[in-house]
């Protein structure tokens, strides 16, 4: 754990030998704090140097932690992130769909886009509840979004992209 505090370092040459170590042996435990220093750290270079390590994780349990980070406040503002680094490693799980929708429709465009990408990956979902709960909330954000909303498209399209996955049901 002592080397993962690194990525805190208010010294530069820490925090990149830090990310060195954490490409050549990083585990689980490394996922949380680098999400951490993504969403605290002000440098543009390290905060794009994580995104593309969280972007390209190959551990399956990851998906839990970068789940309850997008369920967590404190990482509202990287929820857009969040939603891109799951689909980025292949993490489409039905059991994601409620949460990645309500960022959609509470979020920003940019969040709204990753959603769509998101959920236009997903080859199924077997929780009607889930999906149903999906479908209510997009239906409800194209009624409530005016037509000067860039994201009313963006809703738009993922509601076909659900209706898609009823469908396949």
């Amino acid at each position: 754990m002592r080397d993962i505090e690194g990525l805190f370092s208010s010294r530069r040459e820490v925090v990149l030998d830090t990310l060195k170590q954490a490409r050549e042996r990083g585990t689980l435990e490394w996922v949380r704090p680098l999400l951490e220093a993504f969403r605290d750290r002000p440098e543009e270079d390290i905060r794009a140097e994580i995104a593309g390590m969280l972007g390209a994780l190959k551990i399956s349990d990851a998906a839990a932690v970068l789940s309850d980070a997008l369920d967590d406040p404190a990482f509202q503002e990287q929820q857009a992130d969040i939603i891109s680094f799951l689909w980025s490693c292949g993490f489409q799980m039905e059991d994601d769909l409620r949460l990645v929708v309500t960022c959609a429709v509470e979020g920003d465009f940019r969040c709204a886009v990753e959603a769509l990408t998101w959920i236009e990956e997903l080859e199924q979902v077997l929780d009607e509840q889930a999906l149903l709960d999906a479908l209510l909330a997009v239906r409800g954000a194209i009624e409530d979004t005016t037509n000067d909303d860039a994201r009313l498209e963006l809703f738009k399209s993922m509601l076909q992209a659900l209706q898609r996955l009823e469908r396949a049901q």
